[in-house]
C-alpha cells in the first residue's frame, strides 16, 4: 500500500482511490493505491510502487519511497503494509478502470489532526476500533482511515 504524498507548493496533499465498484473485496470504499505481492516483486515496498503505477498510471520514476509503517491486520483478514513516498507534482492520472474509479487528493492538514472520528464496536466476540473521515463526497474509513491516523500519530 503506498501513502503518496503530492507537495503542492503551499501544502502537502494525500493522493486516495475509490476502488472500483464491481470488485470482490471492498468494492466502492476509498483506500490507498497498492495490492497483493508477486513473486516478482523484490520486496512489499516494489509491491506498493507497482500497483501505485498500475492502478493510477504514476510512473516509478516520480515516486521516491521515504518510509514505512508497521503492518495493520484488517477486519477482513487481509494484512497491510503501508510505505510512504512521494510523488512529483507534475504526475498525470491514468485510471486502471478494473481497479479503481477514482483518484483524488486531500490536503494533509485536513487528514491531521482534528477531522479523524473514532469508534468502536464489537465482531464476533471481538471488540474492533473503526476510523472514519468526511471529506467532500467521499467517506474515507477503515483500514485507510486507521493508516492516516497512525501516520497522524507518528508525525505529531
Amino acid at each position: 500500500m503506498l501513502i503518496a504524498l503530492v507537495d503542492r507548493g503551499d501544502s502537502l496533499h494525500v493522493l486516495l482511490t475509490k476502488r472500483a465498484e464491481h470488485l470482490k473485496h471492498h468494492p466502492g470504499q476509498v483506500s490507498f493505491p497498492g495490492g497483493k505481492y508477486e513473486e516478482s516483486d523484490k520486496d512489499l515496498s516494489s509491491t506498493a510502487v507497482r500497483e501505485a503505477c498500475e492502478e493510477v498510471g504514476l510512473k516509478e520514476e516520480q515516486i521516491t519511497v521515504v518510509g514505512e509503517l508497521p503492518a495493520l491486520p484488517t477486519i477482513s483478514k487481509f494484512a497491510v503494509t503501508p510505505f510512504i513516498a512521494f510523488v512529483d507534482a507534475d504526475y498525470s492520472i491514468e485510471l486502471d478502470d478494473n481497479e479503481v474509479a477514482e483518484a483524488f487528493e486531500v490536503p494533509a492538514s485536513f487528514l491531521f489532526p482534528g477531522n479523524i472520528f473514532e469508534s468502536q464496536f464489537e465482531l464476533k466476540h471481538s471488540r474492533h476500533k473503526i476510523f472514519a473521515i468526511p471529506y467532500q463526497k467521499h467517506f474515507i474509513w477503515g483500514v485507510t482511515a486507521q493508516i492516516i491516523d497512525a501516520m497522524g500519530r507518528q508525525l505529531a
